[in-house]
């Protein structure tokens, strides 16, 4: 038995502070109801009951009549697109469907998602959302999940390759959008097989090139007096990751904490980003000529102090932290 949708005014029999109630559309099946709002309140004679539209006594009736009109009629163009496949369509089933069908956009899906996903870093949000900023200059308007198809994946890819974008380019962007579409099968937003998954787009490897010993002996003998304290942190920092080959993402996350005294300084802490424990001897890297302390040794001592001979105290410690580009202790 299909849904039946009807404008209904003020069904609670109650007007608002300023004489007004709620238009609502009834969904009706089965001797089932269910109500969903409209947003638009007028007052009692402005209501014509026979007819159930708004009445010639509103300022406005023709305008709002057809915003009435059209949201029924988005919700029969739901009910039918379920019919169509053959899919039943209940009451309670049809509250997800309208839920879903309000975000038929999958530019909106995967910035909603983006946005309100914690699990995250900033720098991959980023990332995702210029793979989204590619989607718009491509479909050149709002991109449905309707127009998701094989087609459009191929186009997308040609139109990437067409900016002479790198392949290793191409295969990062290619897997955020599988990402986010297998992301929108599971929540049921989209309901045909990934087309992303018919395309193949291989990863070149690349040479990385390192700096030489030579190299950074320059970056320490820099003379950075003439510019902003927080220059020389970033530059410690950099030197600090050199010395010790750690990620940049754990040397801006150190802590006080994680530094041990025992006749040398030892880093013990778990890694950020492979969530393994790192136990560092920094005193038997980089030893120094002039200083019975090894270079990250010294970064370590620029910044903080021991003063019990075991635990460090510091000041602050390399790590770029919001707006002091340091961790205050």
């Amino acid at each position: 038995m299909k849904i039946t949708f009807t404008p209904v005014f003020n069904r609670k029999k109650k007007l608002n502070d300023k004489g007004k109630a709620p238009i609502e559309i009834k969904a009706y099946q089965d001797r089932k109801r269910k109500y969903f709002s409209t947003g638009i309140f007028i007052t009692p004679t402005e209501w014509d009951e026979k007819r159930e539209r708004v009445g010639r006594q509103h300022p406005n009736p023709d305008m709002l009549n057809i915003q009435i009109d059209n949201q029924i009629h988005g919700y029969e163009k739901i009910q039918t697109a379920q019919l169509v496949k053959d899919k039943s369509v209940s009451i309670n089933s049809f509250t997800n469907l309208k839920k879903r069908s309000g975000s038929d956009s999958l530019i909106s899906f995967i910035t909603n998602e983006i946005d309100s996903n914690p699990t995250i870093t900033m720098k991959t949000k980023i990332s995702h959302k210029n793979m989204v900023n590619k989607l718009k200059d491509f479909h050149k308007k709002d991109v449905g999940f309707s127009d998701i198809d094989y087609n459009f994946v191929d186009g997308f890819i040609k139109d990437l390759r067409n900016q002479q974008l790198a392949d290793n380019t191409i295969h990062k962007l290619h897997k955020t959008l599988k990402q986010y579409i297998d992301l929108a099968i599971k929540k049921e937003y989209f309901d045909s097989k990934n087309p992303c998954k018919e395309f193949k787009i291989s990863i070149k490897q690349k040479k990385r090139e390192v700096l030489t010993m030579a190299e950074v002996e320059k970056i320490e003998k820099l003379d950075l007096t003439k510019y902003d304290e927080k220059v020389g942190i970033v530059r410690d920092m950099f030197l600090f990751a050199c010395y010790t080959g750690l990620r940049i993402s754990d040397v801006i996350r150190l802590k006080p904490s994680y530094v041990i005294d025992n006749d040398g300084y030892t880093l013990d802490f778990i890694s950020y980003k492979v969530n393994k424990r790192v136990d560092l001897p920094l005193y038997i890297l980089f030893k120094s000529k002039d200083s019975n302390r090894s270079k990250p040794e010294q970064i370590i001592e620029k910044y903080c102090r021991n003063e019990n001979g075991k635990s460090v105290q510091c000041d602050h410690l390399i790590p770029l932290q919001t707006d002091h580009l340091k961790l205050t202790a």
